[in-house]
Order: structure tokens, then C-alpha cells, then sequence
């Protein structure tokens, strides 16, 4: 399949995802969360792939919801917002359930949509001067689809104040949280990830 707003990559057993909307900092509008979805399906059905690696191109690993797509949601009918809910907790949900550990590199922004893809990595790697933010809030809205994977994540507590406060904050304090696992300097990104990822490849591959 040929993507237009991803990059799906596989090589020596590992497939690697990455988010190619880099002129709007990989905002996610209704292709991008299509083509997500159906690349993690499709690794999840590739025997051959072991380990799944998402990352972002450009400046930011992602930084929510696309803009555009937001305000057209002003002039669609309930039905179709309903619609587009369901597309995008679907993507979450699969990215979830893929039977293949998913490594999340992660740097500049991960705001909304961005911290939610966060949630559903298995381990998370960040860049130090990274910064996260639970953003919905700030225009109004709840973070209701990517809710119960990052109550999981970071705990009701955490959830609950990040989620009204819509706080901007930076890696080691993801780290401190529990969002993410490793923050490291921007130089040390790739080592960690090579790390991490050549440590899965020593387990089973049904594991």
C-alpha cells in the first residue's frame, strides 16, 4: 500500500512508522489516522516483524489533532463528528491490541492526539527538551478517546490534573509520571533506541 502521511519502513525483522506531515508538526487529520491504523494492522498480521518502532518526522513527534480538521468539525452534522470519534478510537485501539512490542521515539511536541500515541507505545523514549500536553482542554474540548489508555498510563490522579490544566511539561517529568521510560539527550536518542530495540529482539518472538 502506498501511504501519503506516513512512512512504513521494514527491515531485519523491525517495522518502523513514522508520522510524515512534517509542515504541520504531524498533526493528525482524517488520512493520517487511516494510514496509522492500517500500517499497525498491517504489521500485526507480518510474521516476519518483531518489533514495531513510531516516530516522527521533522521537528515533533506529533502535535495532536490537525487544525483544519477541527474547525471543519463546526460545519459537520453530529453524525459525522460521531464518525470521525469512531475512526479515531479505532486507531488508538489497534495500535493497543498489535501483538508486537511498539517502541515510541519521541521528540519537540506530543500534544493531544500526540501524548494519547504515547499511551499506547509499550516503551517510550524521549527526547530530554521534548514537551507533552494533555492540549484539548485549551479549546474546550476533554480528552475523551485517548481517556482510558493514559488513566492507565499515569493514574487517575494525574490524569485527572494534567487533563484540566492542559500544563505543558517536559520529559523528566513524563519520566517522573510514568509516560514515558527513558528521556535522554537528543545526541543519545538513537543509541537508546538501537538499546531497547536489540534487547526486545533477544526474546522470543512469541513471547
Amino acid at each position: 500500500m502506498t501511504y501519503t502521511t506516513i512512512n512504513l519502513n521494514t527491515e531485519s525483522h523491525i517495522a518502523t512508522i513514522s508520522l510524515n506531515r512534517s509542515d504541520v508538526r504531524n498533526a493528525m487529520n482524517e488520512i493520517m489516522i487511516q494510514e496509522i491504523t492500517t500500517a499497525f494492522h498491517s504489521v500485526g498480521k507480518d510474521s516476519n516483524i518483531r518489533i514495531v518502532v513510531l516516530n516522527g518526522q521533522g521537528k515533533s513527534f506529533c502535535s495532536g489533532a490537525d487544525v483544519n480538521m477541527m474547525k471543519n468539525s463546526i460545519e459537520k452534522t453530529s453524525a459525522e463528528n460521531k464518525a470521525e470519534t469512531v475512526l479515531l478510537a479505532k486507531m488508538y485501539k489497534t495500535i493497543d491490541e498489535c501483538n508486537k512490542p511498539i517502541v515510541g521515539i519521541v521528540h519537540g511536541h506530543a500534544f493531544g492526539g500526540g501524548f494519547g500515541l504515547c499511551t499506547v507505545c509499550d516503551i517510550v523514549i524521549a527526547e530530554e527538551k521534548t514537551l507533552f500536553s494533555l492540549s484539548e482542554v485549551l479549546i474546550g474540548l476533554i480528552p475523551a478517546v485517548i481517556g482510558t489508555y493514559t488513566e492507565k498510563k499515569i493514574g487517575k490522579s494525574w490524569f485527572r490534573a494534567l487533563g484540566i490544566s492542559g500544563e505543558r511539561f517536559d520529559a523528566p517529568f513524563a519520566e517522573k509520571i510514568g509516560l514515558i521510560h527513558y528521556c535522554v539527550k537528543n545526541d543519545e536518542l538513537e543509541i537508546m533506541t538501537n538499546q531497547v530495540v536489540n534487547q526486545l529482539l533477544k526474546g522470543g518472538p512469541v513471547s
